[in-house]
């Protein structure tokens, strides 16, 4: 069992903390054992679309593991060349460091998603990492909880069971948060 201590993240429902046994990798899990689910869903996510991915996504381990605060999902740190964690896009964004790099890799991200039909349904700023290994800037994914479970009971998921509904709904966020990327590149580069 990992004794699990120190915190690197907190989202909604997940705590993301430091691997005790190993510097390259985090754990994430759930802040309520009812959530656990969600930890479940992003490995499924994870094995499903990291052949097609695999240039946005970190690295995941085959199974949950079990840590003193529930299962936990053990994934890559994403670590940046000086070995301080990777900042989230948001952070870029709220400084307008976004370079053109930054703009064509989400491009090309929201191109196989959509293009795959990919059920991501989360691409905003705050669940991609802006990693810099060997002097480059790279685009990482971090949430692959696939469906989102936000939504009121009342629209059954139908996105799940229509492509071209879930299709369309991805190209929507997509869209958006390209927009809102290439907004700021636009105003930080005038």
């Amino acid at each position: 069992m990992l004794k699990l201590e120190r915190i690197i993240n907190m989202g909604a429902r997940r705590l993301c903390l430091y691997h005790p046994e190993n510097p390259t990798k985090c754990v994430k899990v759930a802040m309520h054992y009812k959530n656990v689910w969600q930890l479940k869903n992003e490995l499924l996510g994870y094995k499903k679309t990291k052949d097609l991915l695999k240039d946005y996504l970190p690295e995941y381990e085959e199974e949950l593991v079990e840590t003193n605060l529930g299962p936990g999902l053990v994934c890559e740190l994403v670590c940046n060349d000086d070995g301080t964690v990777s900042r989230w896009l948001v952070d870029n964004l709220r400084n307008k460091s976004i370079s053109q790099d930054i703009v064509d890799q989400i491009k090309r991200y929201a191109d196989i998603v959509i293009s795959n039909n990919i059920p991501l349904y989360d691409p905003n700023p705050c669940n991609f990492l802006v990693q810099i290994k060997n002097g480059k800037e790279r685009i990482v994914f971090s949430d692959m909880k696939s469906y989102n479970d936000y939504k009121p009971w009342v629209y059954l998921h139908l996105e799940k069971v229509i492509p071209a509904l879930n299709r369309r709904i991805l190209k929507r966020r997509l869209a958006k948060l390209l927009a809102t990327v290439e907004r700021v590149y636009q105003t930080s580069n005038k």
